[in-house]
């Protein structure tokens, strides 16, 4: 995969967005993306007219007489686990972009975090979602390196402050790198700062090369 896939991909994902079939983990991570890239902004702003413009001109469908009671029961229901989500964290995250605040632990308590490798951190996010595998936040210290690894399921990833890069790019502030099932990548953090990146995965994370292999295995 390189470059200009992962723009492709990021592109389909903000496609995704606007037609409203995301999973809330990804949802929040396209906002998160959006406060902080205006070119993403405008697209979604112009996907979004683009939708109703279709709307507009499309045909009538007939619909079930308790479609309306369902569509009213179903929001009800969103709206009960924003409520939920948003009681649950309690935190003074005001250097977060808004949309993440509600569902982040306190970043400046150590607590918060748990030590995954030399330089490495991560913090578990809660989204109440069963349709992804994982979220969390991780912490990587300047020019230190995320262990060699591949992915069981796409992996989205959104840097919130310094940078890093990898075998397929560079990503600094409110950029998205997508790597597909299957792809293997080393991620190194800038040398200029500590590095923070909300990261969404499909699937597990599986580390390649001899001691990741071997550190698979004992893990199991």
């Amino acid at each position: 995969m390189n470059k200009q896939n992962t723009i492709t991909l990021v592109e389909s994902l903000l496609i995704d967005y606007a037609n409203g079939s995301l999973p809330l983990a990804l949802e929040v991570l396209v906002e998160t993306h959006i406060s902080m890239n205006p070119e993403s902004a405008r697209s979604i702003q112009m996907l979004m007219q683009l939708g109703g413009a279709l709307m507009e001109n499309s045909e009538p469908i007939s619909m079930s007489e308790d479609s309306f009671n369902k569509l009213m029961a179903e929001i009800d229901t969103l709206q009960d686990e924003e409520k939920i989500s948003q009681n649950v964290v309690s935190n003074d995250n005001d250097e977060l972009p808004l949309p993440l605040r509600n569902y982040v632990l306190d970043l400046d308590l150590s607590k918060n975090w748990r030590r995954i490798g030399i330089g490495l951190a991560e913090q578990v996010i809660h989204f109440g979602d069963a349709e992804i595998g994982s979220a969390k936040l991780y912490k990587i210290a300047p020019n230190a390196a995320v262990p060699s690894h591949s992915h069981e399921g796409n992996e989205v990833t959104l840097v919130l402050s310094g940078g890093f890069s990898d075998e397929y790019g560079t990503y600094g502030p409110g950029d998205i790198a997508i790597q597909e099932t299957g792809a293997v990548h080393k991620p190194v953090a800038d040398a200029d700062g500590e590095c923070i990146v909300l990261a969404v995965n499909e699937g597990p994370i599986v580390l390649t090369g001899p001691v990741g292999r071997l550190l698979n295995m004992l893990i199991k």
